[in-house]
C-alpha cells in the first residue's frame, strides 16, 4: 500500500483554486484554456493532470504555481484578485495557511475560523495522521 505523501491531491488543490476564485468550471476551463469536462475529470479524480494542465493554469495564476504542483506555498505579493468564502477542505487548508488571502474577502481571521472550525479540526487530524505514519528520519 503507498502512504499519502500530501494531504490533497492536484485535483482536489485545482478544485480548490477554483473554489477560491469563485469561477464554475466552465469558466475556469476557459480563463485557463483547458476543457471544461477534463477540469471536471481531474477535479474528481479521473483524470490525471497533465504537464500542459500544469503549465495552462500556472500560467493564469503564477502565484499559485507552487501550491498547485506539490501543495507547496503561494506567492502571496502578488495576489490581488478577490477571494471567495469557500468551505471545500482544500480552499479552507490553502487560507489557513495564507491567512492574507481574506484580505479581500471582508471576514476577520476569527470570523473565518469560526465558520470552518470543523474542517480546521479534520485538516489538523489528517495532518497530525501523516506526521504519525511519516518514516522517521
Amino acid at each position: 500500500m503507498m502512504k499519502k505523501r500530501f494531504l490533497f491531491t492536484a485535483g482536489e488543490r485545482l478544485r480548490a483554486l477554483r473554489s477560491l476564485t469563485g469561477l464554475s468550471r466552465r469558466a475556469f476551463a476557459e480563463v485557463v484554456g483547458m476543457k471544461a469536462k477534463d477540469v471536471e475529470n481531474i477535479e474528481y479524480g479521473n483524470q490525471r493532470m497533465r504537464d500542459l494542465d500544469f503549465q495552462k493554469v500556472c500560467s493564469v495564476y503564477p502565484d499559485f504555481s507552487r501550491w498547485i504542483t506539490y501543495e507547496g506555498p503561494i506567492d502571496p505579493a502578488e495576489v490581488s484578485w478577490k477571494v471567495e468564502d469557500s468551505a471545500q477542505r482544500a480552499a479552507v487548508y490553502l487560507v489557513r495557511t495564507n491567512p492574507q488571502l481574506l484580505e479581500t474577502l471582508g471576514l476577520s481571521l476569527e470570523e473565518w475560523r469560526a465558520r470552518h472550525h470543523e474542517v480546521l479540526e479534520s485538516l489538523d487530524q489528517e495532518e497530525r495522521q501523516l506526521c504519525d505514519d511519516s518514516p522517521d528520519e
